[in-house]
């Protein structure tokens, strides 16, 4: 355990550093140090520590994220603790590098330690291997390991939208979905179109809208006779942008904030939200989720609770200050201010459990059956169980769920 008393006072005088069957999960945690991003985290001089209880013998919780800005609900929580601190009984002190003390009414909770992962696909598996209990992470990725018995659950909500569809800066024909159907149509060569993962939603939308309009589509590396379009695999999304810029891909589909920064460096331009393309049934998809393993949820339920409590209060700072929101995720993920104000005006942050959230969910898991997706306990469940299998909103605040 760390000493979390010894911790709580030396910040005050310091500026700390911030730092699917499948074959068995490979944990990838993300080690690599963005020196365009600055570490610093702002000293919370103004949170009456001395009126704080404190627990040194409180649980550590292991939260893992992405760097990337669906997730800035953790980088708002930890780098405006003083702000969350001044509107909500839930916020965090800094206790150096990755570390933070959970407050809840005045009270610590727990200590948070946050773990950076290496893309969303890798979260179930690093949750599986026990690098994190908590993950942040995209719908898919954890309903295909959920699929195959991974025992994780989404407790949350977190994110919709925000994934577009971008070709290259120089493509004057397309300017939307219909002129790109044109331009694949009459292309003397198939298309090629990049995405970061095969457990994407955003493929597993683009699929669907291809298949609505008529294009044919083969995954790159297989059989593509007759293909229009040529799905290729870039291994990530760090990798999207450079291939477009190489003449790899002729397009890509992904979330943002890449696709803001396609077009913020004149690399490529964003022609279509993805949320809105055919057949109509992604409108305010979910994109991205909050998921737990069945063991925290089992062993640490009132820490789990006060978490879920503070990336609630977080979300509500997001929609309230989206301009100070931004600038966090700047700060965390070392993109310009710029680019974040685009990229999150495509995106809707919240965490309440609605019908509405439950219906787009549906259409997900309808359309993940129909690509064969399944292979595991989801492939025949019935509509009516299929949500009770893949998530778990007891812990949620009640407003919300």
């Amino acid at each position: 355990m760390r000493k979390t008393v010894f911790a709580l006072v030396a910040f005050l005088v310091v500026v700390f550093v911030v730092g699917c069957g499948e074959q068995a999960p490979q944990p990838v945690v993300d080690t690599h140090v963005d020196e365009s991003a600055p570490l610093d985290v702002p000293v919370t001089e103004n949170i009456p520590v001395a009126d704080i209880v404190i627990n040194p013998d409180a649980v550590s919780l292991k939260i893992g994220f992405v760097k990337q800005d669906h997730h800035t609900a953790v980088f708002v929580a930890a780098l405006r603790s003083e702000m969350m601190h001044a509107e909500f009984p839930v916020y965090l002190i800094p206790l150096g590098e990755s570390f933070y003390a959970l407050i809840e009414d005045n009270e610590q909770i727990a200590e948070i330690e946050f773990i950076q992962s290496q893309g969303a696909i890798n979260v179930p598996n690093n949750m599986q291997a026990g690098l994190f209990e908590l993950g942040f992470g995209g719908v898919v990725p954890f309903v295909s390991s959920i699929d195959q018995g991974n025992p994780i659950v989404m407790v949350s909500p977190l994110h919709q939208r925000g994934d577009m569809l971008v070709v290259t800066a120089d493509n004057d024909q397309v300017t939307d979905w219909e002129t790109f159907v044109t331009w694949v149509n009459e292309s003397e060569e198939p298309v090629t179109v990049g995405f970061k993962s095969p457990k994407a939603v955003a493929l597993i939308i683009f699929q669907s809208a291809l298949s609505e309009s008529g294009v044919s589509f083969a995954m790159a590396g297989g059989d593509v006779t007759g293909a229009q379009v040529i799905l290729y695999n870039a291994q990530g999304q760090p990798n999207l942008n450079p291939a477009l810029q190489e003449g790899l891909i002729d397009a890509y589909v992904s979330n943002n904030p890449a696709c803001a920064m396609a077009e913020y460096n004149e690399i490529g331009k964003c022609v279509a939200e993805l949320s809105m393309l055919p057949p109509g049934d992604f409108e305010n998809h979910p994109c991205c989720a909050i998921a737990a393993t069945e063991e925290v949820l089992a062993e640490k339920p009132r820490e789990v609770a006060a978490a879920l409590e503070l990336f609630a209060y977080a979300t509500k700072f997001i929609n309230e200050n989206p301009e100070e929101a931004a600038a966090a995720a700047a700060e965390w993920i070392g993109t310009p201010y710029e680019v974040e104000l685009v990229s999150m005006a495509t995106s809707l942050y919240d965490v309440h459990v609605t019908e509405d959230w439950a219906d787009n969910m549906g259409a997900i898991l309808n359309h993940m059956r129909g690509l064969n997706v399944f292979t595991g306990t989801l492939l025949n469940a019935d509509s009516g169980v299929e949500m009770d299998i893949i998530t778990n909103f007891s812990f949620l605040p009640e407003e919300y769920r």
